[in-house]
């Protein structure tokens, strides 16, 4: 037979066909009784949820019965004095209190204007979009070319908002590409040189002068006979009396300002010459010596022709 300690931990704690095997070999008085579990506790406990009651707070569906059947006493006998509901001839449990207010009469009724504005655009609803919009065969053949022109005009607008003139954008742009190509056309202008200036002015006043000329040019044409009396031929033996030579090519600027200081080697300052002698004086020494000398010879020869 088994200890009676292993029949309560086969009774109590274990399962299965050892469990079984211990409790067979142990009599039937001497197995420990189970306890029965309470359902009803478990299912309201289950049915809590996890929930924390308390007794001692009342909520809305904690209150006692006999103390809602009393309150409900109270109001039943307190509400004696109320009259009782009428039955009515539609089957309404309420009594008139007054009777409603008849309709005003036609000619006192308030009419409704509507005034027509003008299609816009924007945010609409949808019951203004209808109302708006022209129905099919009905207000749309009454608009005007120039109001469904004005519907189906593009609105452009900027990045804040505002509307844009298309046309008025376009002129300010052709204006500034214009005024960009005067000022690209006067800097090519003065960047070239005097003389190819003053060589498209000559083309340009010849131009202007062939306007008025004749087709045939004669014997008698003076601008022909001094443009052909200006050329230069090898072998014409008049050239040296007749024909005014000019210089061609630059010039090399002179200096036009007051008489400088003489030198012994005659050289003109150049053209950029302030007038301020820098030199230390040698030159000025050297011709007060030369004409010191040119004195005294002549001196002496005025005393020796005295003696005489």
């Amino acid at each position: 037979m088994a200890s009676s300690m292993q029949t309560y931990l086969a009774a109590k704690y274990m399962s299965g066909p050892k469990a079984d095997a211990i409790l067979a070999r142990t009599p039937t008085e001497d197995r420990p009784k189970k306890k029965k579990r309470k359902v009803a506790a478990a299912s309201s406990s289950s049915a809590v949820s996890g929930m924390i009651k308390d007794d001692d707070v009342l909520g809305w569906g904690d209150e006692p019965k006999d103390e809602v059947e009393d309150g409900a006493d109270a109001v039943v006998a307190e509400d004696r004095s109320f009259k009782k509901r009428q039955r009515t001839e539609d089957g309404a449990g309420w009594a008139t209190v007054r009777e409603p207010t008849p309709p005003p009469p036609a000619d006192e009724q308030p009419q409704v204007v509507e005034e027509e504005t003008p299609f816009k655009g924007g945010l609409l609803t949808s019951d203004q979009l209808k109302k708006r919009l022209p129905k099919a065969g009905g207000p749309k053949a009454q608009l005007t070319q120039e109001e469904i022109a004005a519907a189906q005009e593009t609105v452009y607008r900027d990045a804040s908002g505002r509307k844009v003139d298309v046309a008025a954008e376009r002129a300010e742009a052709a204006r500034k590409k214009r005024e960009a190509e005067e000022k690209e056309a006067k800097k090519k202008e003065w960047g070239k040189g005097l003389t190819q200036r003053e060589e498209a002015e000559k083309r340009r006043e010849e131009l202007e002068a062939m306007h008025s000329t004749t087709f045939a040019r004669t014997i008698d044409d003076k601008a022909l006979n001094e443009e052909l009396k200006q050329e230069d031929r090898w072998n014409d033996p008049a050239a040296a009396f007749l024909t005014k030579k000019k210089s061609k090519g630059p010039k090399r600027p002179e200096y036009t300002g007051p008489p400088p200081p003489p030198n012994r080697f005659g050289i003109r300052p150049g053209y950029r010459w302030d007038g301020v002698d820098r030199s230390n004086g040698f030159e000025k020494k050297l011709f007060q010596k030369q004409n010191e000398r040119k004195r005294r010879g002549a001196e002496s020869y005025e005393w020796g022709v005295d003696d005489m």
